[in-house]
């Protein structure tokens, strides 16, 4: 599913933010990605849809080395879910937001509408779907940015920080609806608890480096995560 040989990265206004990493995550695998802020996470995991460009290194996706003329067919199968919900709801509806992508691709208005009003039932959103995105709780608003990502039918499932504004409830339930996913999964998150319930593998970060992987009870216990 992601095959990551000797990526490094750095922002203009610093120094190395990603120093050499290897990585790789199999077909229908579900991975945390752990660590401090500043270590890594987010910055790599930006790089595996190309919205941050690989400078020095090779990535694949889905059996694909991503690079420019490849770029738009590997979006297609990565579904990114950003921390901020807002970045990713912009409509007046919650219907319409998730709509979006389906008819960016073409589909019939009637069948996207059917297709959306299905996902937001999953979700528990169907009452909601009429609602201005924006008037929705953190959680509501987390269920509704997935739901439009994985309309469009995913390989991989890339989630920055899921449980960010969220309630122990909130959380609860959004474990709930990511363990129905028979997707791959990666999830960089400072929540272990979200982690014990979400995958099976945990990689952590430190200093632009991975530091230790296994399964994600060993990793917690080893850096005393919790």
């Amino acid at each position: 599913m992601i095959r990551v040989r000797d990526l490094h990265y750095r922002y203009s206004d610093s120094g190395p933010i990603l120093r050499g990493l290897d990585f790789t995550q199999a077909a229908g695998e579900s991975v945390a990605l752990l660590g401090a802020n500043g270590s890594g996470k987010t910055t790599f995991a930006l790089h595996l849809n190309g919205i941050l460009q690989c400078q020095q290194g090779e990535i694949e996706v889905c059996g694909i080395r991503l690079q420019p003329e490849t770029l738009e067919e590997v979006r297609r199968k990565v579904g990114f879910v950003f921390q901020s919900a807002e970045n990713q709801l912009f409509l007046p509806t919650v219907l319409e937001d998730a709509m979006f992508g389906l008819l960016n691709q073409g589909v019939p208005a009637a069948q996207a509408r059917s297709l959306a009003l299905a996902i937001l039932e999953t979700m528990h959103l169907a009452e909601y779907a009429d609602r201005n995105p924006f008037h929705l709780s953190a959680g509501e608003k987390r269920r509704a940015a997935l739901a439009g990502v994985l309309l469009m039918e995913p390989e991989l499932l890339i989630l920055d920080e899921p449980t960010t504004f969220l309630d122990p409830h909130g959380i609860r339930e959004l474990a709930v609806m990511l363990n129905r996913q028979p997707i791959s999964k990666l999830i960089v998150t400072h929540d272990a608890r979200f982690a014990l319930q979400t995958t099976t593998r945990a990689v952590f970060f430190d200093k632009g480096r991975i530091l230790a992987e296994g399964p994600t009870p060993e990793i917690i216990d080893r850096f005393d995560w919790l």
